[in-house]
């Protein structure tokens, strides 16, 4: 449940002004973090670009290599044995040099593909950007948008159909679908209208950096039913690779005979993403379908639309400054402390303002309050803060950009050396300072990121969701894992074995220790980060490896 749906800042100060979980899974390259004290330079501590990835369009012109299958390793060398530094994802494609430099191991080729790096010419490569599958996938995840996909919820078991299902194909596929389909046309049509502002009804500028006193274009709540699967609007018509029955092959990772209607199902509660929807005809019982991201149609029926938290931190200035909290609970007040005697103000403070803080704290019948700039207190067990640690790491004083992580706190503060950017709330393990090896709790320590992914898959306990060995989906095995998808996590940042930094769109709990080890942060905050840290992402790229020429990953320091 989402406490609440908007995002509130309000800075209390002398005088008011308003201010603009998991372990998750290893991705399946080989080896961990590399070696800290690999040579690399260091990343600047500010950019007119995003650091973290490169948002030009995709090629036009010249030779180019592009993914059919579901993605296409980039190696630093050309070779099969060689490191991984990175990926294309399904339907992504880079610019590449005219010849292969070897056949070595790869009889299409050994391609040299920008910026960096080589791929081979496989099943899974073309080198024509008009091979129906690649044109099929030409959706691209909005890079500039917290949210880069369309996103629902599975609210009744639903088969992921790889054509468009005739009427009786449904009806042998689904359970009870007329009773749900009675139901969809009094009730559930409206409920899937019922949708809050999300993520993406936030303006975010050219760095990721959230803005609201800038309106975008359009809110989730004037979009059509097409629209919030992913589509232009309510008339776009069936694909080309649909239309008259399914003109490319099954690319999903759910293998099965040319024969099958449908590719697996989707459990309930799973979170699924879209590149596009459209609506059938009577011989289909008039449905609208949702593409996914693999090619495959979800029953929009069966989806409940959604668009994650509108959440976010803020920019950090000389007005404000460190420290800063966020209430983070329900009906608090702020309080007059005279010696022994504390009385509280009438007023409550709404949830997630933000209180610019002097530093000083006391001890009051054995409560610990804090100090707001306006002289009132508020109590240290209903406030987030977010302040200097009392260590730094070497990055600091090196002049790097690092993200400072507390746990006890729940706060996340972006340095660049010595100078604090930008601070918001996160959700750390649910067992906080316990044991990672044994506990859902987040490591402690100084790491830095060591592979950046636009989107992943993770499952319900935001760890493994398939064991497949590709780059994209991890392999950590471990308790509690299984349950139910959620496809296209945004924006997520390894920095130790299966422990990332990623935005997360099915709560919005952040402030409170939540996750299964992973640092979960809204997709709006997700996001910025992802602009932030190092590697770069190159363009066509879909997700990168701290090696080599990629240079160094952001240091991320979690402590206490």
């Amino acid at each position: 449940m989402r406490p609440m749906h908007g995002t509130l800042v309000v800075l209390l100060a002398a005088a008011a002004c308003s201010v603009a979980g998991c372990k998750c899974s290893s991705t399946s390259h080989p080896g961990a973090s590399p070696d800290p004290s690999a040579s690399a330079s260091l990343d600047p501590a500010s950019s007119s670009a995003p650091a973290g990835v490169d948002l030009s369009a995709a090629p036009t012109q010249g030779p180019v290599l592009a993914a059919k299958g579901l993605w296409v390793v980039i190696r630093d060398k050309p070779s099969e044995s060689a490191d991984k530094i990175g990926y294309v994802r399904l339907g992504g494609i880079v610019k590449r040099e005219d010849n292969p430099v070897s056949k070595a191991g790869c009889p299409g080729g050994w391609y040299k593909v920008e910026p960096r790096g080589y791929a081979c010419n496989d099943d899974d490569a073309s080198l024509d950007p008009q091979d129906p599958i690649v044109r099929a996938a030409s959706r691209r995840p909005d890079l500039d948008k917290p949210m880069p996909y369309a996103y629902g919820f599975v609210r009744a078991v639903l088969p992921l159909y790889l054509k468009v299902p005739t009427a009786q194909e449904q009806l042998d596929s689904e359970f009870k679908l007329k009773d749900h389909l009675d139901w969809f046309n009094t009730e559930g049509r409206k409920l899937n209208r019922e949708v809050a502002l999300g993520a993406n009804d936030v303006f975010t500028d050219s760095m990721g950096i959230p803005r609201d006193d800038v309106k975008v274009k359009r809110l989730v709540t004037d979009m059509t039913e097409g629209e919030l699967f992913g589509g232009n609007g309510d008339d776009d018509p069936i694909p080309w690779w649909l239309d008259g029955g399914r003109k490319i092959p099954n690319v999903s990772g759910f293998k099965v005979p040319d024969f099958a209607v449908f590719a697996d199902r989707a459990r309930r509660h799973a979170g699924l993403s879209f590149v596009g929807s459209f609506q059938t005809g009577a011989d289909s019982f008039n449905r609208r379908f949702g593409i996914t991201v693999d090619l495959r149609l979800a029953p929009a029926s069966k989806v409940k639309p959604d668009r994650g938290s509108p959440f976010h931190g803020v920019e950090l200035t000389s007005e404000l400054a460190l420290p800063i909290a966020w209430v983070n609970d329900t009906d608090v007040r702020q309080y007059k402390i005279d010696g022994d005697n504390v009385r509280a103000y009438k007023k409550t403070v709404p949830l997630r303002t933000v209180v610019k803080l002097t530093g000083q704290k006391k001890f009051v019948d054995r409560r610990l309050y804090y100090e707001g700039a306006d002289g009132k207190w508020l109590r240290s067990s209903q406030i987030a803060i977010a302040s200097a640690p009392e260590t730094m790491p070497d990055a600091a004083k090196a002049g790097e950009k690092w993200v400072d992580v507390s746990i006890m706190q729940q706060t996340l503060v972006l340095w660049e050396g010595q100078k604090p950017v930008y601070a918001t709330l996160v959700s750390t393990g649910q067992d906080m300072m316990g044991d990672p090896k044994t506990t859902k709790s987040t490591v402690r320590g100084t790491f830095r990121i060591f592979a950046k992914h636009v989107t992943t898959a993770m499952d319900s306990n935001e760890g493994l969701t398939r064991d497949t060995g590709d780059p994209e989906y991890g392999k950590t095995k471990r308790r509690g894992q299984g349950t139910f998808l959620l496809a296209d996590v945004p924006w997520v940042e390894y920095f130790k074995g299966s422990y990332a930094l990623h935005g997360t769109y099915w709560h919005d709990v952040f402030g409170h220790a939540r996750s299964h080890g992973c640092v979960n942060l809204s997709p709006i905050d997700a996001h910025r980060v992802f602009f932030w840290t190092t590697p770069n992402v190159p363009q066509g790229w879909h997700g990168v490896y701290a090696r080599g020429d990629n240079g160094q990953g952001t240091v991320v320091y979690i402590h206490e």
